[in-house]
């Protein structure tokens, strides 16, 4: 539970700075507070479902990126539709906005198990450098 809040959390503040500055690239003066909660809500969904995917365990990395991409889309434009999303931001954008937010989601939990699998490689090394006196 604790890494899917903090996973939550994460993507929400990556969402808000990516539509920031896509905000500045159309020249926009500010960003309202409902969209932050909105951003937040959408990411909670998008979790959930990312949740269920993991879970059915698919054979195929691929399929299962391609499926979890779609979800991440659909979500965005049903909120984008339910919350008017589209009268200021491109379909397109918010579509290139989840690609992105996929992308570097799956780039930083990569470096994590990149990091865990590096401890775990040290505490080999140091239990085996152990004699056998020390194991006991």
């Amino acid at each position: 539970m604790k890494k899917i809040l903090k996973n939550i959390f994460a993507t929400t503040g990556l969402s808000l700075l990516l539509l920031s500055a896509i905000a500045l690239c159309y020249d926009a003066e500010c960003l309202y507070i409902t969209s932050v909660f909105q951003t937040l809500e959408a990411n909670v969904v998008i979790h959930i479902g990312l949740l269920f995917v993991q879970k059915m365990e698919l054979k195929y990395t691929l399929i299962e990126g391609v499926l979890e991409i779609g979800i991440i889309i659909g979500i965005l434009i049903e909120f984008g539709a339910i919350f008017h999303w589209f009268s200021s931001t491109p379909v397109w954008v918010l579509i290139i906005i989840g690609i992105v937010m996929y992308i570097a989601s799956w780039a930083l939990n990569l470096l994590h198990m990149k990091q865990e699998a590096q401890e775990i490689n040290e505490l080999i090394k140091k239990r085996n450098g152990k004699t056998e006196f020390e194991k006991v």
